[in-house]
């Protein structure tokens, strides 16, 4: 359904119990919790815990150490996004999602490069640091004597991923309005409210606090796609945004159980949505987390909408599985969609790693490996295959934004080689991937570098050589953790041979939390 002014009103009247907005107001510390003392005793023992300690300050601002070759055509920002505001006064969240979001950019030039950090001025986050607590429940956390909650925005913590579109830079969230940040200084201007198109029939209508993703998908055209979900309603939004940041169209589609959906596809006729059995249940006390049961013996419903009239859809089945991140999807002529994702069996990373990593505990749980699903549009099949051996662990695909929704060669992820039998995380080791991975499809050819063992690399992105043609010549940005030196490093490699390592380097005088997801932006 196409959401217009007269039913958008009735969307908008539950969008205040859509996210975290559960009965909290019991919320107390379990007895014997002692979260805060409990990680400072393991980061003392771990020290690669530094990477989810609480941010120091509030800002920085810094010239990296050069080493390496740096490419004269590389040119531009690095924006990355993450919780990095773990502690509120004395309350350490309960996971590594509930941290306020750090917005960082590295600036890369003829003179060097440059950093600069800084949290994102949330409305939470502003009443909490005029109070000196934790006030607001979060994704994961219930502080104790929590604050009322009117609406999605009350809770956002921007903290997951960046859009830069239309010339502004956006710090994104799961469930709220995006904030809008100083591409330059990285200072918050605040909520981000997308404008109706002339003729999208939401004239005169608030959009703030509608549920954006936090993964969008931008056309090489500049055409933006997103959803949201409503959980207390049982809804998904989707939006249709125009290159100038118009809003295009809006709708609505009932999804009976509703659940948490991260990320989406997008070809050239269809948006694809995966639905876990994750089943979100209203009522009750504690976290909105807590609100979700897995349910292992029921189908991942597979969401497929024709781009262009959102009332048309139907759905399919797939086995119970959790996928974090696709990488692309593309259409072919016969209406065949084919796209990838790194598939776990479960949301155990979720649910329990990222739950106990927070007071310094490793917990292994079922690792993603990636997928290649298909499905036919006119027939309306739907089926999977991995495309690794079960080996290797995979997350955070990315693909040449240039051919984004359209068929792609080559694919970019980080991953991990599982010893047999093993299980990430055991012994005490950090539960993360350490390598970065390219995949060509035509070829089949698979190239890895694999990081120190002192060094914690988070996603990298294909950024493409000035002038050149899509997919064939370009660099993979990404950072790391080098928890021994305890400083932040930014490495670039030769997108066509990764396994030879980072061609140049750029480190920090300081050490930042993990963070998420970022984007380049080219000068």
């Amino acid at each position: 359904m196409l959401l217009n002014r007269r039913n958008f009103a009735r969307t908008l009247a539950v969008l205040g119990g859509g996210l975290m907005t559960r009965n909290t107001a019991a919320g107390t510390l379990p007895a014997g919790d002692n979260r805060a003392a409990d990680f400072a005793q393991a980061l003392a023992q771990q020290p690669w815990l530094l990477g989810y300690q609480s941010v120091s300050a509030a800002n920085f601002n810094s010239r990296a150490e050069l080493s390496g070759q740096w490419p004269a055509g590389l040119r531009g920002a690095l924006y990355r996004n993450g919780p990095a505001r773990h502690q509120a006064g004395t309350f350490r969240y309960r996971h590594w999602f509930d941290g306020d979001g750090l917005m960082q950019m590295y600036t890369i030039s003829g003179r060097g490069v440059s950093h600069r950090a800084s949290l994102v001025q949330t409305r939470k986050l502003q009443a909490e640091t005029r109070a000196g607590r934790a006030m607001y429940p979060a994704f994961g956390s219930v502080p104790p004597d929590p604050a009322a909650v009117s609406g999605p925005d009350d809770v956002n913590v921007a903290n997951i991923s960046v859009l830069h579109h239309h010339n502004k830079l956006l710090a994104l969230w799961e469930a709220g309005s995006p904030y809008a940040m100083q591409s330059q200084d990285l200072q918050t201007e605040g909520v981000y409210e997308f404008a109706p198109h002339a003729d999208a029939g939401l004239e005169g209508v608030s959009l703030q606090g509608v549920p954006f993703s936090a993964h969008p998908r931008v056309e090489a055209d500049g055409n933006l796609w997103n959803f949201g979900y409503v959980s207390n309603a049982g809804l998904l939004v989707l939006w249709h945004i125009d290159p100038a940041g118009r809003v295009v169209k809006l709708g609505r589609i009932a999804a009976d159980p509703i659940t948490m959906v991260h990320d989406l596809i997008v070809t050239r006729q269809h948006l694809v949505l995966l639905l876990p059995p994750l089943h979100y249940r209203s009522g009750g006390d504690g976290s909105f987390l807590d609100a979700h049961q897995w349910q292992p013996r029921d189908p991942t419903r597979v969401l497929v909408v024709d781009k262009n009239d959102f009332a048309q859809h139907y759905w399919l089945e797939l086995p119970a599985q959790w996928v974090f991140h696709f990488g692309n999807g593309w259409e072919d002529e016969a209406g065949v969609i084919r796209f990838d994702g790194a598939r776990a069996d479960d949301p155990g990373v979720m649910l329990n790693t990222f739950t106990d990593i927070m007071r310094g505990k490793v917990t292994p749980a079922a690792s993603s490996h990636h997928h290649q699903y298909r499905i036919d549009t006119r027939a309306r099949r739907v089926s999977e295959a991995p495309m690794f051996s079960p080996g290797m662990e995979s997350e955070f695909p990315v693909v040449d934004p240039r051919v984004s929704c359209r068929r792609n060669r080559q694919l970019v992820f980080m991953s991990r080689q599982l010893a047999a039998g093993a299980a990430s995380g055991q012994g005490g080791q950090w539960p993360g991937l350490n390598a970065v991975s390219t995949f060509d499809y035509d070829s089949g050819a698979r190239r890895e570098y694999v990081y120190p063992q002192h060094q914690l690399p988070e996603e990298h992105l294909l950024v493409p050589a000035p002038d050149s043609r899509p997919e064939a010549a370009g660099w993979i940005v990404g950072t790391a953790l080098d928890w021994q030196r305890q400083q932040t490093l930014l490495n670039v490699f030769d997108s066509r041979a990764v396994d030879d390592g980072p061609i140049a380097s750029a480190r920090l005088p300081y050490a930042l939390p993990l963070g998420l997801h970022g984007k380049f932006v080219t000068v």
